[in-house]
């Protein structure tokens, strides 16, 4: 059920993009659907509804046995950290796509809004549809990657072999990080003083910058 939420949620940001592109072009119709509180052309509101009905019948069709999770419950906390690491890269790169447009671009325009999300309030802006787009077509391109018999064994072998390392008492392991704090800061401080000294050294004698 989830996996079928996340492929109408890309399908629907995918719909709204491509709406979007489409209402630039003139031969789309005049600009008068309205859409919260700007104008689409007919056409492309029309185009970006069925691919994004043809994007969920695709999907769920051909690839709808791919989006059960494979080995339920075994490797949790290695795949969990996997998805949840990849997913922060992807959603820092939908944001900078999201900030790429500048303010008077037509993707920088109010649909909606202000709205309050999670306690802030937000604009809803054409420019979230390509950037949600790209965030769940890529999310979903990785879940089928890593949802791979082979990729999944990997992770939950990976998970097996972490729960055998033996790993130091607390004590060691923070006797063990003040010394390196300690010969870091010993050695940061002994090259921060001959650079001092060089630097005044060349300073008398003329030399250097």
């Amino acid at each position: 059920m989830l996996a079928r939420g996340w492929v109408v949620l890309m399908a629907v940001t995918w719909a709204g993009t491509i709406a979007q592109m489409l209402s630039f072009l003139t031969w789309m119709g005049p600009e008068s659907v309205k859409v919260g509180h700007i104008l689409l052309r007919p056409g492309g509101l029309a185009v970006g509804a069925a691919a994004g009905v043809a994007m969920v019948v695709f999907v769920l069709k051909k690839l709808g046995s791919n989006l059960v999770y494979v080995r339920p419950g075994l490797g949790r906390m290695v795949r969990t950290t996997a998805y949840v690491s990849i997913a922060a890269l992807i959603a820092y790169g939908a944001y900078a796509l999201y900030m790429a447009p500048g303010l008077q671009s037509a993707w920088w325009r109010v649909i909606a809004g202000p709205l309050t999300v999670f306690g802030k309030e937000a604009n809803l802006r054409p420019i979230l549809f390509p950037a949600g787009a790209a965030f769940f077509t890529v999310m979903s391109v990785v879940f089928l990657l890593l949802n791979q018999e082979k990729w999944a064994d990997f992770l939950v072998e990976t998970e097996g072999e972490i729960k055998k390392v033996s790993w130091p008492a607390r004590k060691e392991y923070v006797g063990s990080a003040m010394i390196v704090v300690l010969v870091v800061a010993i050695v940061s401080g002994f090259l921060h003083f001959v650079d001092m000294g060089l630097s005044e050294l060349m300073k008398k004698l003329g030399v250097g910058f």
